[in-house]
């Protein structure tokens, strides 16, 4: 739960593209720790040209966090203060333990209140969600919470991170959810780092979902960012079929059956001409074909 520097880097290019994220009320899930002091902070905005809001010298900058009191992290910032720098005119944390002093204990796995419904611009989680066991309720209580025209920022472990939290996540379901329950997907991201030291160097991929299975391989832990815009409110939540089988021959309505058994054979004779032909292949080569072939929408920055 906590907010490196790659991810500042990757909050400064979304705040680029949309000028308006971060504005007005925003909503932390759980009390973010972040992995930067003031000056730290502030150079990566001006590096990447973010103007910086003015906050009154008054406002409480320093770490929340109580097992980084008296470390090499208590001189740290808190997340209230950098969301603010990026133009948040109020930030609340929220967890389900009073244990790091949240402003709202909300229950994830549980129904939020009503009261909560439609009240914040901008919603940021930064690995809270691995760590919910209900991750349904978890996205529906995230999509109730946020305004029409609200900015939803998710990052989660993607692959490598075992029993880091419950759950490691492919960005078809969050790509498949949204599109169904009217999000438009602004962009993403792919962060490659050391699972066991968070401040090791990372490489940062721009990611565009093309539907293709395994597109991306590493022998590092691999996290998924997203940032969704909430277009319309809804009544009721809906649930995706993974886009890879809905695009699959066969799926849509309107094709006849003998369309079908000639598509089908046609591929299956494909794919096992490829397939024989990789079968005696190194692993390594088979990774650089499958890779090339379905890497195409991964770009490193």
């Amino acid at each position: 739960m906590g907010i490196l520097n790659p991810h500042i880097e990757i909050f400064c290019k979304f705040k680029k593209k949309y000028p308006k994220l971060f504005l007005k009320k925003t909503l932390t899930i759980s009390q973010q720790a972040v992995y930067a002091n003031e000056k730290e902070a502030k150079s990566i905005l001006l590096k990447n040209n973010i103007k910086i809001k003015k906050i009154s010298p008054s406002f409480n900058k320093i770490n929340k966090i109580p097992d980084w009191f008296n470390t090499k992290y208590s001189e740290n910032i808190n997340a209230q203060y950098l969301l603010s720098l990026l133009g948040s005119s109020q930030v609340l944390s929220s967890d389900s333990s009073k244990y790091e002093n949240p402003d709202l204990i909300i229950d994830l796995n549980k129904k939020i209140n009503k009261k909560l419904f439609n009240q914040f611009d901008n919603i940021v989680d930064i690995g809270t969600l691995e760590h919910v066991f209900d991750t349904h309720l978890a996205l529906e209580n995230y999509i109730k919470m946020l305004k029409k025209g609200g900015y939803l920022l998710i990052a989660v472990p993607c692959s490598n991170m075992i029993d880091h939290g419950f759950y490691t996540f492919s960005p078809t379901l969050f790509y498949d959810y949204f599109s169904c329950n009217h999000f438009k997907i602004l962009g993403s991201y792919l962060r490659e780092s050391s699972p066991f030291m968070y401040e090791y160097k990372s490489k940062i991929y721009e990611y565009k979902e093309l539907g293709l299975e395994i597109p991306f391989i590493s022998d590092r832990a691999v996290e998924f960012i997203i940032l969704a815009k909430k277009v319309k409110n809804i009544k009721k939540v809906n649930k995706p079929i993974q886009s890879v089988y809905l695009n699959k021959t066969g799926w849509k309505k309107n094709e006849t059956s003998s369309n079908l058994k000639l598509k089908k054979s046609l591929y299956l004779f494909i794919k096992k001409i490829v397939f024989c032909s990789l079968f005696y292949l190194p692993f390594f080569f088979q990774k650089l074909i499958f890779l090339k072939i379905r890497g195409k929408n991964i770009k490193k920055i």
